[in-house]
Formats: C-alpha cells, sequence, structure tokens
C-alpha cells in the first residue's frame, strides 16, 4: 500500500492495527497484502435486514456526509478545549459512526472464520475493532480532511448483490495528485453504510482480512485478540 492509500485508510479510520499487526507478521511470516486486489463486492451479514428501497442517490448523500463530518472532527479528548467544543466534536463522531459500518466490517474481514466462531469471541472481536477504529483512527481525521483536500464525486452504481459503489476521485490541491477511490456501501435499516473503501486498486478491508488471517492461520484467533487488546490498552 502506498503512503497516500494509508494516509487515506488512516483517515477513514478503517482497522488500524498495523503497528500490531506489523509486528506479528514480523514474528509469524504472515503474507504481505500491499499489492491485494479488491475484494469482491460483499454480501451484507445476516444481522442487517435491508430496509425498504431508498431514494436514488442516498448512498452518495451517506458519502458526502461522513467527508462532511470528518471536516468537522477532531479529537474530543484534546485538552484544553470547552464543554461546548467537546459535545461538538463528539456529534461529529457519532454522525461519522452511524455512516461506518464498524461490526460489518469485522464479520467481513473474518468471513472465512466467521462461522467457526463462538458468539462471544464474534462480538468480542467487533467490538475490539470498533474501539480501536476510534481511539486509533477517529483522531486522524481532521488533520486529513483538510482545506488542502478536495473530494469529487464521479458516479454511483449498483453491486451485483444490491450493494452500491459510490466513486470518488481525492485530490491533493498542494500536491497535483488524484486517487480514485470507491466507497462501498449496503443498505440497512439504519440507511446506507460504508462497509469497504477501494482506492486505487486496493481494497483497504481486503487488505485487513489478509492480515488478520494471516495471524489466526499462524498463530490462532485468541493471539489476534490479545493483540488488539493491547494495541488498545497502549497510552
Amino acid at each position: 500500500m502506498n503512503k497516500k492509500t494509508l494516509d487515506l485508510a488512516a483517515a477513514l479510520a478503517l482497522p488500524l492495527l498495523l503497528a500490531a499487526v506489523a509486528a506479528a507478521q514480523v514474528q509469524s511470516a504472515a503474507p504481505a497484502a500491499s499489492s491485494a486486489p479488491a475484494v469482491s463486492p460483499a454480501p451484507v451479514s445476516s444481522a442487517a435486514a435491508v430496509s425498504p428501497e431508498a431514494p436514488a442517490g442516498a448512498p452518495t448523500l451517506a458519502v458526502e456526509d461522513l467527508v462532511s463530518a470528518a471536516r468537522q472532527y477532531s479529537d474530543e479528548n484534546a485538552k484544553g478545549i470547552s464543554p461546548e467544543e467537546k459535545a461538538r466534536r463528539l456529534a461529529a463522531k457519532d454522525k461519522i459512526n452511524g455512516i461506518l459500518d464498524l461490526h460489518e466490517m469485522a464479520h467481513l474481514i473474518l468471513i472465512r472464520k466467521w462461522d467457526a466462531l463462538k458468539p462471544a469471541d464474534r462480538e468480542k472481536y467487533a467490538d475490539l475493532l470498533s474501539a480501536l477504529v476510534q481511539k486509533v483512527g477517529y483522531p486522524q481525521i481532521g488533520n486529513y480532511f483538510n482545506e488542502n483536500l478536495e473530494v469529487k464525486y464521479d458516479g454511483e452504481k449498483p453491486l451485483p448483490d444490491g450493494n452500491r459503489e459510490v466513486a470518488t476521485s481525492i485530490v491533493y490541491k498542494d500536491e497535483d495528485l488524484t486517487l480514485s477511490t470507491e466507497f462501498r456501501l449496503h443498505d440497512t435499516p439504519k440507511g446506507w453504510r460504508i462497509y469497504d473503501v477501494v482506492t486505487d486498486g486496493e481494497s483497504l478491508l481486503l487488505i485487513y482480512r489478509n492480515q488478520h488471517m494471516g495471524i489466526i492461520k499462524d498463530k490462532g484467533f485468541p493471539e489476534l485478540i490479545r493483540l488488539m487488546e493491547k494495541k488498545l490498552h497502549e497510552n
């Protein structure tokens, strides 16, 4: 994954376990995923029933809302901010949480292992993933989605499974650089929610699936949980 794609992964608050994963890969020789192809459109999980047909363009509006909330968000735990500012940041965070489907991401990352896991282990993994994303990823959002970055919306198309893909161009105005980025969304009772982001052909969902499944294969599921808990409790 190139640096700009990695920066985008961080800014979009996807599973940021890179330090823990890298350490585990050194130990276990898990396969690298830097050139992984885009993941195929993923099915909606059984826990996410499809809502009545949404108006055309609703997935694009969801992505626009994500970008807008990301521009408003900064770390709510930063020192010296007023109660009013903390409340504003928390409201932006809640908006992001409503658009990124972190539990569905967890399900899809471990989809090959999911049915074999106990329900308590599924919930543990999903909760840890969500907590890590919010702790490690969200504080970087405001730094990334600033005035030097422009998001252009290039169109929306249906995927074979009924999900949708919103194509965008992420423009770095100060570097004359543009990344093609596709947001993949599924329809839920809470509206259209993002479960994957593909940047210049690299699916973040597939990258993290390869990393996490590599750890499970070589060290076992408990080791993945241990690494995630260690990362979560780091200062």
